[in-house]
């Protein structure tokens, strides 16, 4: 289970973070750099600023690139296609993430409307002169929260208008999140902030130098400290170091794709990369862990979908990754769409390579991480021609054991397993997880928050809850566990689907994996391998690795980020070793 899905359902300790999908897209390039700013734009997204700059500079072949600068996305830099910027009009294509902007150009001014999903929204730019782009605010309140799995760097910028009205906007700096708009309100030295669109608040007391504000951030129940300092505008975050992440130029080719999946009616938009030679080569679509992923499975500008493409197309294996539904050029809905629904579009991309004259049907595999293993599992049981499964850190039992299992052991490698605490998590989980489980799938979920807020309140007293709010926590747990996702999730057992594939699988786990824990999903997962009866599998443990398969310390959600290296090199050789065995792909430098 990916460590996104598994943070909104631990509940109090770790229901902190955003987790809101950026409007453009994934897998930009990082600024800073050199080049000319054209055009400042600002889009209202609801609930959601974004600051763009249009960006021009110069290409290797001589030709101009151009780009979008989004701001309030990490400071990403888009490239853009058939841009028109001639006097009249302002006009450019993302087609990565299949947004249009066409805009009418007067004086210093280009009106227009953004396209993207179905949407549209007016996005105003004017001319980039010698002010600095954006225009700084008037305060900016920074502070680091410490949410357990990952400390948080908030940001709050304020401007305030002719009239003496202030306009806000929170960013989360480490998410690379922000532009989410908010109020402030002042009455005498107590400053009180809202933010509705991450259901935060934040009530502090400015000192008397006026220089920090020292208060407590609330957000799904859950209570915190956070110290607010008054200061300048932030530098754009620094890139972090990935060696590992491809860099050009590359010995194959890379292509833009789009997967057809007829049954749902929707398309899925995927980089296909292709070894030299003219084929029919073998393939490999690569799925993702759960909650919204890009195809590369960004996290932390780690990329290890990008990595293990790279390795296994070098090594003559075609691969295809693609954007989760609704994430970057994909459409869907994924806030709606249960691990089934998941994988019928793994088994669309599946069909599209074997579709593909360059591919050999008889020799494509599927490789899925997290809860991207239980889809490979069911892409193989439709498609029986599969070819063969790599299962990296699958679970072997249901989501609900997945989710106690965790709720203890994140706890523990972020040195904050005391007795108490770990039978407070473990109760609370129970309890949300039953009410949720025996209840029908069309209950509303307003019904049980009362329900849930009694017997938590029952089973830990209010002494217990730490001055929490109770009923806060519950609505919290009730309204994410209640997705039709989530019910999915806490009842399926992947080890069941796995016990009727009849391919060649490899199921690896990472030692210190703390959210995929092999001690308790390694025995089913081999009992279901040998119900399977096909002696060419193979199940192991790789020493000192994280659920990203990381080389680690503690395996701790919290060191994800820390960390440079994107995937250890046992995993990659393992896995491409593996492959090339049982797809039997030429021979080519790997």
């Amino acid at each position: 289970m990916h460590w996104r899905r598994w943070i909104a359902a631990a509940g109090a300790w770790t229901g902190l973070l955003v987790g809101l999908l950026p409007a453009v897209a994934q897998d930009p390039a990082r600024g800073p750099e050199t080049a000319t700013p054209l055009w400042y734009g600002e889009m209202e997204a609801g609930e959601r600023q974004f600051r763009f700059v249009v960006e021009s500079s110069p290409a290797p072949d001589g030709a101009v690139l151009h780009r979008l600068r989004s701001i309030d996305e990490g400071d990403r830099r888009f490239d853009l296609a058939d841009v028109v910027d001639d006097g009249a009009r302002l006009a450019f294509e993302l087609k990565q993430s299949a947004a249009l902007y066409s805009g009418t150009i007067e004086g210093e001014k280009a009106t227009g409307i953004w396209k993207q999903r179905g949407a549209e929204l007016t996005l105003v730019f004017r001319r980039a002169g010698t002010d600095p782009l954006p225009p700084p605010p008037d305060e900016i309140w920074s502070g680091s929260l410490n949410a357990v799995v990952q400390k948080l760097k908030l940001r709050f910028r304020v401007t305030t208008g002719a009239g003496g009205e202030r306009r806000m906007w929170m960013d989360s700096v480490t998410q690379e999140v922000g532009g989410f708009r908010g109020t402030l309100t002042r009455d005498g030295a107590r400053t009180t902030i809202k933010v509705p669109a991450v259901r935060g608040e934040f009530t502090g007391d400015l000192s008397a130098d006026g220089a920090t504000l020292t208060g407590t951030w609330k957000q799904a129940g859950v209570s915190l400290p956070l110290v607010l300092t008054k200061g300048a505008a932030d530098a754009p975050p620094a890139t972090k170091r990935r060696p590992q992440t491809p860099q050009g130029p590359f010995p194959y080719t890379s292509e833009t794709v789009m997967v057809a999946n007829d049954t749902d009616g929707i398309h899925l938009t995927g980089t296909l990369t292709v070894p030299p030679g003219d084929g029919p080569f073998p393939a490999v679509v690569l799925v993702s862990g759960s909650g919204p992923q890009d195809r590369d499975e960004t996290l932390f500008d780690h990329k290890p979908f990008a990595v293990l493409a790279d390795r296994l197309t070098r090594a003559g294996i075609a691969v295809l990754r693609y954007d989760d539904r609704g994430v970057g050029g994909s459409a869907g809905d994924a806030d709606n769409a249960t691990t089934a629904d998941l994988a019928r579009d793994a088994l669309a991309a599946a069909r599209h390579l074997a579709a593909d004259d360059r591919f050999d049907p008889a020799r494509i595999g599927v490789v899925g991480h997290s809860e991207g293993a239980a889809i490979a599992a069911m892409v193989a049981l439709e498609r029986r021609e599969t070819a063969c499964i790599v299962l990296l850190a699958g679970a072997g039992v249901d989501g609900e054991q997945v989710l106690l299992s965790q709720g203890g052991l994140v706890l523990r490698a972020e040195g904050l397993a005391t007795p108490e605490r770990l039978e407070r998590q473990r109760t609370m989980q129970s309890i949300l997880m039953e009410a949720v489980k025996t209840s029908p799938p069309s209950a509303d979920p307003a019904s049980l928050i009362p329900i849930v807020a009694n017997r938590l309140e029952a089973a830990l007293g209010t002494d217990a809850l730490d001055g929490q709010d109770i009923d806060q926590l519950a609505a919290s747990g009730v309204i994410r566990l209640s997705s039709r996702w989530f019910r999915h999730f806490l009842v399926h057992d992947p080890a069941a689907d796995l016990a009727k594939v009849g391919c060649p699988v490899l199921a690896l786990f990472g030692s210190k994996d703390v959210q995929v824990d092999p001690d308790l999903n390694r025995p089913p997962v081999e009992k279901a391998i040998r119900a399977a009866g096909n002696p060419d599998s193979a199940v192991e443990t790789l020493p000192g690795l994280n659920h990203l398969f990381q080389t680690c310390t503690t395996g701790a959600v919290s060191e994800y980020d820390a960390i440079e290296e994107t995937l250890a090199p046992a995993l990659l050789g393992r896995v491409t070793g593996w492959l090339r065995d049982r797809l039997d792909p030429p021979e080519t430098a790997p």
